[in-house]
């Protein structure tokens, strides 16, 4: 107990500097994908072409003329109460935002966590326990071509093949739980076809260690084997990968999200990306920073508790 409490408490303590860092890249990305925000805002409005008195006096509003430091104090001043800055587009609140298009991005990230976690778990169990098998290399060279195929590639074959050959699901919107299913898919098989591999070759590397032959010797079929003792240990790598992934997805998935026109928090980044509307990119970098740590700190806590040795070590 004691050196699983010491344990977290590492990992939390180097959780801390990790966030700060990521509250540095938010507002220097924002920045970096500034161009010129009072001149975009001014010209907003195509019928208009506003004066250089009139974008420098907005420039003057927005403080953008002041010094690097002060605006990041003034930044991170607003993030503690809450507060990310509002789009220079439309004058919304960007946390408000965030949490309006939040549901939809984690409805799609926990569907593609559910695919990812079953099919990864239940490929690698079946390719381990028919190791060498003609099922086995198949399997393995389906794999390698499925991993292979990009994101935006499958989700494109998904709308030609399940939407307009088969007519079965929608192509856009997120009006249903039958809209997040080919989005779901584009997301996952990729993903899960790495979580397959992953605990395929982790499960046969756990199959030599001392405590399996102990279990072999006892006379436990293959099976008994790996499920009872070498799948635990196995876990890890994949959790780990698993947890990356889904970190990422928190995040949204722009090119998924824009091919089937889901409003989530990626098409509201990539949006604000193509508006140069850095309050926008500076709260969706900062968001999904956080996301992703904590995301990848549970991932480090569940590991530890799979395998003790990680907090042995640690």
């Amino acid at each position: 107990m004691r050196q699983t409490l010491l344990y977290t408490i590492k990992k939390l303590l180097w959780t801390v500097p990790i966030l700060v860092g990521i509250t540095f890249l938010a507002f220097g990305l924002g920045l970096i994908a500034r161009g010129d925000p009072a001149t975009n805002r001014a010209s907003a409005d195509p019928d208009y072409i506003p004066t250089e008195a009139e974008i420098q006096a907005l420039r003057e509003e927005l403080g953008l003329d002041d010094p690097v430091l002060v605006q990041y104090g003034r930044w991170m001043a607003g993030v503690v109460r809450g507060d990310l800055g509002q789009s220079l587009i439309d004058d919304k609140p960007v946390l408000g935002e965030l949490l309006r298009l939040l549901p939809n991005t984690l409805l799609l990230s926990v569907l593609a966590l559910a695919v990812i976690a079953v099919a990864g778990l239940a490929g690698g169990l079946l390719l381990a326990l028919f190791r060498d098998s003609f099922l086995d290399l198949l399997g393995r060279v389906l794999l390698v071509l499925l991993m292979s195929v990009p994101g935006f590639c499958m989700a494109y074959f998904l709308i030609w093949l399940l939407a307009q050959k088969l007519h079965i699901l929608p192509t856009s919107g997120a009006e249903s739980l039958a809209s997040f299913v080919m989005p779901c898919l584009a997301v996952s098989i990729g993903s899960a076809c790495v979580v397959i591999r992953l605990l395929r070759s982790s499960l046969l590397g756990e199959m030599s260690k001392n405590y399996i032959l102990t279990a072999q010797a006892k006379g436990l079929r293959r099976s008994q084997i790996i499920l009872r003792h070498g799948l635990r240990n196995a876990l890890t790598p994949s959790v780990s990968y698993v947890a990356n992934t889904f970190g990422g997805l928190l995040g949204g998935s722009m090119i998924t999200e824009s091919v089937f026109s889901v409003p989530g928090i990626g098409s509201y980044a990539l949006a604000a990306i193509n508006n140069r509307d850095y309050i926008a990119i500076q709260g969706y970098v900062l968001f999904t920073g956080f996301a992703f740590v904590l995301t990848c700190l549970l991932a480090d806590l569940l590991c530890a508790w799979l395998n003790p040795r990680i907090r042995l070590e640690g």
